[in-house]
């Protein structure tokens, strides 16, 4: 589905005029592929890459914007080099960090910055791929003719992922103070972790046989 043909099914499930403005659906919607994105390892998010260059005197440089997740390769001069989980697994391994100058061996990531070791004595550019941000939905004009979800191209589950997600977050808010139990709400939030399964088992496969480069043999992560 398209980000018109969304708002639409948002619209008429929820069914309260009170939340009938396309624009505004779109930003729970955008959120909703973003939630997708940050529980799975979606096959269509793999493609992220770009570089960074280090700063001489300095072990730290920022990830590029679109970084999401999941740094799965690191190359400085067309050779690979180690990827650690995290800057504790790094330090362990390596002794510590520190600035101690030389040719880049390994890196980890610690929020939206890069660390490496060593540091080079020149300006040096680390090629990066990872799983990406998904690029937000607009509301097709004059210079798009459709938008659609990114994640998992043509997938049912993704868009009635992001669907149910979308109502269950407008649902909390009407439901929000009234006595009981909050019915709609948790309906549709019972529906999303259903579409969550079935679309971990159809990333998983597609993850596989989607590999961002063809050189590239990647385990599969799985979710979070």
């Amino acid at each position: 589905m398209n980000s018109n043909e969304l708002i639409a099914k948002v619209i008429g499930i929820v069914n309260d005029p009170d939340y009938d403005t396309p624009a505004d659906i779109l930003k729970l919607i955008n959120g909703s592929n973003k939630r997708i994105a940050d529980l799975l390892l979606l096959p269509d998010l793999k493609d992220g890459f770009d570089t960074v260059d280090t700063t001489v005197g300095e072990m730290t440089a920022l990830l590029p914007e679109t970084y999401h997740k999941n740094l799965f390769m690191a190359r400085v001069a067309g050779k690979d080099i180690d990827i650690f989980k995290d800057t504790v697994s790094l330090s362990r391994v390596r002794g510590g960090l520190s600035l101690d100058t030389g040719d880049i061996a390994a890196v980890a990531t610690k929020k939206g910055s890069l660390i490496y070791q060593k540091v080079p004595t020149a300006i040096t550019e680390i090629e990066l791929y990872f799983y990406r941000l998904p690029v937000p939905m607009v509301i097709p004009g004059e210079e798009e003719d459709e938008s659609l979800p990114d994640g998992a191209y043509d997938n049912d589950d993704f868009d009635w992922a992001i669907i149910h997600d979308t109502c269950a977050k407008i649902f909390n808010e009407i439901e929000d103070g009234m006595e009981g139990a909050k019915v709609n709400t948790e309906k549709h939030e019972a529906k999303f972790l259903e579409k969550i399964e079935l679309l971990d088992d159809y990333a998983e496969q597609q993850g596989k046989e989607h590999p961002n480069r063809p050189s590239t043999n990647i385990s599969w992560l799985g979710v979070k």
